[in-house]
Protein backbone atom coordinates (compact mmCIF):
# COMPACT_ATOMS: atom_id res chain seq x y z
CA UNK A 1 0.00 0.00 0.00
CA UNK A 2 1.09 3.04 -1.03
CA UNK A 3 0.13 6.81 -0.11
CA UNK A 4 1.32 9.82 -1.48
CA UNK A 5 0.93 13.82 -0.32
CA UNK A 6 2.20 16.85 -0.94
CA UNK A 7 1.69 20.02 2.01
CA UNK A 8 2.72 23.50 1.41
CA UNK A 9 3.98 26.40 3.51
CA UNK A 10 4.66 29.97 2.88
CA UNK A 11 7.29 32.10 4.74
CA UNK A 12 8.68 34.96 5.22
CA UNK A 13 12.30 33.66 5.42
CA UNK A 14 14.90 33.12 2.48
CA UNK A 15 15.85 29.81 0.51
CA UNK A 16 19.25 29.78 2.55
CA UNK A 17 17.39 30.20 6.04
CA UNK A 18 14.43 27.03 4.95
CA UNK A 19 17.01 24.95 3.54
CA UNK A 20 19.55 25.93 6.40
CA UNK A 21 16.54 24.57 9.07
CA UNK A 22 15.75 21.49 6.87
CA UNK A 23 19.33 20.05 6.61
CA UNK A 24 20.31 20.67 10.02
CA UNK A 25 19.09 17.45 11.79
CA UNK A 26 21.21 18.04 15.06
CA UNK A 27 18.83 21.27 15.71
CA UNK A 28 15.70 19.31 14.49
CA UNK A 29 14.57 19.32 18.69
CA UNK A 30 14.84 23.21 18.75
CA UNK A 31 11.63 23.53 16.74
CA UNK A 32 10.12 20.42 16.47
CA UNK A 33 8.94 18.88 19.71
CA UNK A 34 8.08 15.45 20.62
CA UNK A 35 4.66 14.24 19.83
CA UNK A 36 2.58 11.07 20.21
CA UNK A 37 3.97 10.15 16.52
CA UNK A 38 7.31 12.02 16.92
CA UNK A 39 10.03 11.51 19.62
CA UNK A 40 12.97 12.59 18.37
CA UNK A 41 15.82 12.58 15.48
CA UNK A 42 19.30 11.66 16.32
CA UNK A 43 21.95 12.71 13.56
CA UNK A 44 24.50 10.05 12.24
CA UNK A 45 27.30 12.38 12.31
CA UNK A 46 27.32 16.18 14.01
CA UNK A 47 28.47 17.93 10.68
CA UNK A 48 25.97 19.94 8.36
CA UNK A 49 23.86 16.96 6.11
CA UNK A 50 25.19 16.12 3.04
CA UNK A 51 24.32 13.33 0.54
CA UNK A 52 24.98 10.17 2.48
CA UNK A 53 24.16 11.08 5.69
CA UNK A 54 22.17 9.14 8.23
CA UNK A 55 19.83 9.81 11.01
CA UNK A 56 17.34 7.92 13.25
CA UNK A 57 13.77 8.62 13.91
CA UNK A 58 12.05 7.72 17.00
CA UNK A 59 8.21 6.88 16.36
CA UNK A 60 5.92 4.49 18.79
CA UNK A 61 6.54 2.04 15.53
CA UNK A 62 10.32 1.57 16.41
CA UNK A 63 13.21 3.48 14.74
CA UNK A 64 13.18 4.44 11.48
CA UNK A 65 16.55 4.81 9.77
CA UNK A 66 16.63 7.74 7.54
CA UNK A 67 19.73 8.70 4.62
CA UNK A 68 20.07 11.83 2.87
CA UNK A 69 19.43 10.47 -0.69
CA UNK A 70 19.70 14.23 -2.56
CA UNK A 71 20.61 18.23 -1.69
CA UNK A 72 20.76 21.07 -3.99
CA UNK A 73 22.25 24.17 -1.72
CA UNK A 74 19.00 26.53 -1.02
CA UNK A 75 16.57 24.56 -3.28
CA UNK A 76 15.86 20.74 -2.06
CA UNK A 77 16.57 18.42 0.08
CA UNK A 78 15.50 14.54 -0.03
CA UNK A 79 15.29 11.70 2.37
CA UNK A 80 14.69 8.15 2.54
CA UNK A 81 13.32 6.23 5.93
CA UNK A 82 12.51 3.00 6.67
CA UNK A 83 12.17 0.31 9.07
CA UNK A 84 14.45 -2.54 9.42
CA UNK A 85 12.57 -4.55 7.96
CA UNK A 86 11.31 -2.72 5.29
CA UNK A 87 7.40 -2.41 6.65
CA UNK A 88 7.25 1.19 6.45
CA UNK A 89 8.87 2.78 3.69
CA UNK A 90 8.78 6.91 3.55
CA UNK A 91 10.26 9.29 1.02
CA UNK A 92 10.59 12.66 1.61
CA UNK A 93 11.71 15.80 -0.74
CA UNK A 94 11.43 19.49 0.57
CA UNK A 95 11.39 21.99 -2.48
CA UNK A 96 12.36 25.14 -1.53
CA UNK A 97 11.42 27.90 -3.97
CA UNK A 98 11.74 31.70 -3.71
CA UNK A 99 8.75 34.25 -3.30
CA UNK A 100 8.71 37.60 -3.14
CA UNK A 101 8.26 37.93 0.37
CA UNK A 102 10.67 34.85 1.25
CA UNK A 103 10.54 31.48 0.09
CA UNK A 104 7.63 28.47 0.01
CA UNK A 105 8.23 25.38 1.12
CA UNK A 106 6.88 21.77 -0.46
CA UNK A 107 6.99 18.82 1.12
CA UNK A 108 6.32 15.71 -1.23
CA UNK A 109 6.19 12.27 0.36
CA UNK A 110 5.51 8.81 -0.09
CA UNK A 111 4.58 6.43 2.32
CA UNK A 112 4.08 2.58 1.85
CA UNK A 113 3.36 0.16 3.83
CA UNK A 114 4.01 -3.71 3.74
CA UNK A 115 4.67 -6.97 5.66
CA UNK A 116 3.95 -6.70 9.32
CA UNK A 117 2.31 -3.69 9.10
CA UNK A 118 -0.04 -3.91 5.61
CA UNK A 119 -2.83 -5.02 8.27
CA UNK A 120 -3.40 -1.43 10.06
CA UNK A 121 -1.85 0.38 6.86
CA UNK A 122 -4.45 3.11 6.79
CA UNK A 123 -3.77 3.73 10.38
CA UNK A 124 -0.39 4.37 9.91
CA UNK A 125 -0.63 6.09 6.84
CA UNK A 126 -3.16 8.32 8.79
CA UNK A 127 -1.59 9.39 11.24
CA UNK A 128 1.70 9.90 9.05
CA UNK A 129 -0.10 12.44 7.01
CA UNK A 130 -1.08 14.07 10.67
CA UNK A 131 2.69 14.30 11.80
CA UNK A 132 3.81 15.54 8.59
CA UNK A 133 1.56 18.78 8.99
CA UNK A 134 2.39 19.24 12.29
CA UNK A 135 6.01 19.09 11.37
CA UNK A 136 5.33 22.16 8.23
CA UNK A 137 3.42 24.36 10.67
CA UNK A 138 6.16 24.05 13.27
CA UNK A 139 9.13 24.99 10.95
CA UNK A 140 6.75 27.61 9.25
CA UNK A 141 6.26 28.70 13.01
CA UNK A 142 10.05 28.67 13.54
CA UNK A 143 11.11 30.20 9.90
CA UNK A 144 8.59 33.37 10.75
CA UNK A 145 9.35 33.94 14.52
CA UNK A 146 11.25 35.75 15.86
CA UNK A 147 14.10 33.71 17.13
CA UNK A 148 14.82 32.55 13.73
CA UNK A 149 16.46 35.70 12.83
Amino acid sequence: MTRRGTIAIATTATPEEAYACLRDLRKYSDWLPRSTSYRGTTPGRTTSTTIGDTYVDRTPLGEVRGVVTDASPNRLITFRQATDDDALTIDIVYCVEPTAAGCMVTRTGRITVAGRLRPVGPLVTALIRRENRRTMARLRARLDGPSSR
